[in-house]
């Protein structure tokens, strides 16, 4: 499915789940805004009825439908009723099931496939209050739970697909302010008591195999604001990056757990992954990405017919980062970038395998790289075209290594250092590097011992320490300051090295 497609259909889903934006002060004139809302979209909604009451309305067959291209979803709910509050606000209660299908053509010349799901909700319960044109909405359920809908379709007999997925403990507030059309803004909170699902997925009968997943996430926090750009730009050119959005939020979880398993006569596998919780944030606009994610304590075990042992490992904790302009300035603008894994170890099997005599330490592996810079952005990287890009859009001016670490084997290499970069399209460095190395001649004199590396490679090795490096004031410690001299000159310690 296209990226694309798959947005709108997202959207599509959330029109209906999130209540539509922009509520009105009747129950009247909320269904008429949820109308002229979706239109904007590019959806559409409909009831086969609508009934009129003392301060309440009720739509009898609602539908949500939407269309884009060889792909289109319906939504089907059989009562929605909107109450009048005296205090101004309006209730929305809602049949316990919503049924939801896409319809899609997987390849061309075969006939299209309709994958249903079913959401049941039934003590969901939604509050709209607030100004006209920037609604809050509020929104409880003890219990969410997906279920498999019916498939159909395609050019033959469909899989057997049986998923369950339940949420917990859902509450979440929701706000959409469309004062501005040309940008509409948005601001969200939403908590979870935990969230658990299992698919068992079986294919047709003339193949052969069977996928199982199960998993789990515990606690759950999650928020977001900013503004979603124009949806009326997004609805008549679904390619086009709507102008002016700016999307950021964060994720935070206690824990999070996954099992999946291959069942095949010779390609079978299993894997298990788990971690003691984690975080993911992300700010996403016209002129910039920043995008981190980290987890604590995870577990990974994987197991298949071609492996010998099963792959085992665990890690500490792990961290990816990195933050980019995207948007032309006259000016440098700030990047930056961190990759950290700490305390990575791995199974005594696996470890028997490379080193049954254990010479080599069992210690665990950490890696660490931490990066902060400057660039000057030529083009605005979010509307140029990839197939016709000429000169590099973007050229680097200075770039500081706040920390490097990579500890393995008993040795730990460290190390900081900055250097600036002069205009042009081959970046050329002038700065220095300090690096020390603790442990490293131990090191070769385990990796020896094992007889992973040859003996002539590692004497090699032994050199370049010697006359690159300097003894450092502890034992068995060495230090170099690498230096980048203008016309791309590097030295070590004063020897040239270029």
């Amino acid at each position: 499915m296209p990226q694309t497609t798959a947005f709108s259909v997202t959207l599509s889903v959330l029109a209906l789940t999130a209540a539509t934006p922009a509520l009105a002060v009747t129950a009247e004139e909320l269904w008429a805004e949820w109308q002229t809302q979706s239109a904007a979209m590019g959806q559409v909604l409909s009831a086969a009825s609508v009934t009129p009451g003392a301060g309440s309305l009720t739509l009898s067959g609602f539908t949500s439908s939407f269309t884009d291209g060889e792909v289109s979803s319906v939504g089907r709910i059989d009562e929605i009723v909107m109450t009048e509050n005296a205090d101004g606000s309006v209730t929305i209660t809602m049949s316990d099931t919503y049924a939801f299908t896409i319809t899609f053509v997987p390849e061309p010349g075969i006939p299209p496939v309709n994958l249903g799901l079913n959401l049941i909700a039934p003590d969901l319960v939604m509050t709209a209050s607030g100004e006209p044109g920037a609604r809050l909405y509020d929104y409880s359920a003890s219990r969410i739970t997906i279920e498999d809908g019916p498939i159909s379709g395609g050019d033959g007999p469909p899989p057997t697909i049986d998923l369950n997925i339940g949420i917990v403990d859902f509450a979440a507030t929701y706000q959409i302010d469309g004062t501005d059309p040309a940008n509409i803004g948005y601001a969200s909170t939403t908590t979870m008591g935990g969230i658990a699902g299992a698919a068992d997925i079986l294919p047709p009968p003339d193949e052969i195999g069977r996928m199982k997943l199960s998993f789990s996430v515990g606690a759950t926090t999650a928020s977001g604001e900013g503004r979603l750009g124009n949806f009326m730009e997004v609805a008549s050119n679904p390619d086009l990056v709507p102008s002016g959005f700016d999307l950021n939020g964060e994720f935070v979880y206690d824990s999070a757990r996954m099992e999946l398993t291959f069942e095949h006569p010779s390609d079978g596998f299993s894997l298990f992954a788990s971690n003691a919780g984690g975080s993911l944030s992300a700010t996403f606009s016209e002129t910039e990405i920043d995008y981190r994610v980290s987890a604590r304590r995870s577990a990974t075990f994987f197991a298949g017919p071609d492996l010998p042992v099963p792959i085992q490992f665990s890690v500490g904790s792990a961290e990816i980062a990195f933050a980019f302009p995207l948007v032309a300035a006259a000016d440098p603008q700030p990047i930056s970038a961190r990759l950290a894994y700490q305390d990575v170890a791995v199974s005594p099997q696996i470890w028997a395998m490379a080193d049954p005599a254990g010479n080599f330490p069992r210690d665990p592996v950490t890696v660490i790289a931490d990066l902060t810079g400057s660039v000057q952005v030529l083009a605005d990287l979010m509307t140029m075209d990839p197939e016709g890009m000429g000169p590099p859009p973007a050229e680097l001016r200075d770039l500081t290594l706040n920390e490097l670490r990579v500890s393995v084997g008993g040795a730990t290499l460290t190390g900081t250092g900055s250097a600036t970069f002069a205009p042009g399209p081959v970046p050329m460095p002038v700065g220095s590097v300090d690096l020390q190395l603790a442990g490293g001649l131990g090191l070769i004199d385990r990796l020896q011992a094992t007889g992973i590396v040859p003996i002539e490679q590692l004497a090699m090795v032994r050199g370049m320490l010697g006359a690159f490096a300097r003894p450092g004031a502890a034992p068995d410690t060495l230090e170099s300051t690498i230096e980048f001299t203008e016309g791309g000159g590097i030295s070590a310690n004063g020897v040239p090295l270029q």
